[in-house]
């Protein structure tokens, strides 16, 4: 199942983009999985503390080279401008043994300090992430290699995001292969060694870190 969802997500990324192919998907967690994504994620519910609360799964995947970052940010829905709404549990699912660590770190819309904690979860092929929706988090940069850092991202809801409220006509759905796994499922591995601490100020300064937050608190 990992390889193949890599396979598609590299694939994705190669061909010229089409309708449905940029930015997020929504998928209601009472209807059948049509694609390979909505069946990992109804895999994936299962792993996820108190899933049967959720109505609805967020997801987008990215491929990235090694070396690229992504700026530290909250989740939140777009469709709301005047104040943040964040999901209510945020997970990745790594699909490849490249690049660098996503941090998390312990700080919400509503904090005026610098934060003083933050782990990073490093890239492993099938390790699972979960973390509370309204945490900042980013990907800070690997050294550089041949193969892509592959990601798929899934926002967990109890309630339709007002982005995601307008029904998804059904010729822009993602145009990916309808394939189905068997009755096997994917083991899920030890998280051992997945978690190493990071002190924030290694990566920013206390003012540089209180800007961001407030940068991103903001936001409009």
């Amino acid at each position: 199942m990992i390889g193949e969802l890599r396979a598609q997500i590299i694939e994705s990324h190669a061909r010229p983009p089409g309708p449905g192919d940029a930015g997020t998907h929504w998928y209601s967690l009472d209807a059948p999985p049509r694609l390979l994504f909505e069946q990992v994620i109804q895999h994936l519910r299962s792993l996820v503390p108190r899933g049967d609360e959720f109505i609805g799964a967020e997801w987008w995947f990215r491929a990235t080279t090694t070396d690229t970052g992504f700026p530290f940010h909250f989740d939140r829905d777009e469709g709301i401008r005047s104040s943040i709404v964040s999901p209510d549990l945020a997970s990745i699912l790594y699909l490849s043994n490249a690049g660098g660590p996503t941090v998390i770190v312990d700080a919400t819309p509503s904090r005026r300090s610098a934060p003083n904690a933050a782990i990073a979860v490093h890239p492993r092929p099938g390790r699972f992430g979960m973390f509370p929706g309204t945490l900042l988090h980013g990907v800070l940069p690997g050294r550089p290699g041949r193969w892509p850092r592959v990601t798929m991202l899934v926002n967990w809801w109890r309630s339709v995001p007002r982005t995601e409220c307008a029904p998804e006509p059904v010729d822009s759905r993602p145009a990916f292969r309808r394939w189905r796994v068997g009755e096997t499922r994917a083991v899920t591995r030890s998280a051992a060694g997945a978690v190493e601490s990071i002190d924030p100020s290694r990566l920013l300064a206390k003012a540089a870190w209180r800007d961001l937050i407030s940068k991103q608190a903001t936001y409009r």
